[in-house]
């Protein structure tokens, strides 16, 4: 019986030990990361990290647009490394079946027959300076009204395939 316990206890010791510890620094709730201390790359501070995301897709990582998830990631990712908000420069286009993610709450609702899950996400990462496009042909396709049914920390534009070249010319990575 002591041998057994002292597995257990081992174990259990060894565990918590190599157990992660995930936390959200910076956009909080979303986007959780790992600390590791001695990596091959780290985030230099004195970068400016430009990124362009193309927001394509419906799937969901914990409640949310992947999508989405990933750009909070991204965020908390670079500000725990010590890179300064200054040198944090996100933006996005929305289209295909990702759509919907952009509704307001009300249209959301109506058309989904569910609360819009994204809404506290897209607020944080617009309240930390990341802009966010919906694509006006998928808008149209969707049959989204910019003027009733779009969130209003979303921004209408004329096209994500005019917003990609435009981002990329402007030093933006495209990520996908």
């Amino acid at each position: 019986m002591k041998l057994y316990l002292s597995i257990v206890f081992i174990a259990i010791i060894q565990f918590h030990m190599n157990a992660q510890n995930w936390k959200t620094p910076t956009i909080e709730g979303y986007g959780r990361i790992v600390d590791y201390e001695n990596v091959a790359i780290q985030p230099n501070p004195a970068t400016t990290y430009k990124m362009f995301f193309h927001i394509t897709t419906s799937k969901e990582r914990e409640g949310v647009n992947i999508s989405l998830w990933k750009m909070a990631r991204t965020v908390n990712l670079l500000e725990n490394s010590g890179v300064p908000k200054k040198n944090i420069q996100l933006a996005a286009v929305i289209s295909g079946p990702a759509t919907p993610i952009v509704l307001s709450a009300d249209a959301y609702l109506e058309r989904m027959e569910k609360p819009n899950p994204n809404i506290d996400l897209i607020d944080k990462l617009v309240d930390y300076g990341v802009t966010i496009h919906l694509c006006g042909q998928a808008a149209a396709k969707k049959k989204i009204n910019p003027k009733t049914d779009l969130n209003p920390q979303v921004k209408l534009t004329l096209s994500a395939l005019i917003d990609i070249p435009t981002y990329q010319i402007q030093g933006y990575t495209i990520i996908r």
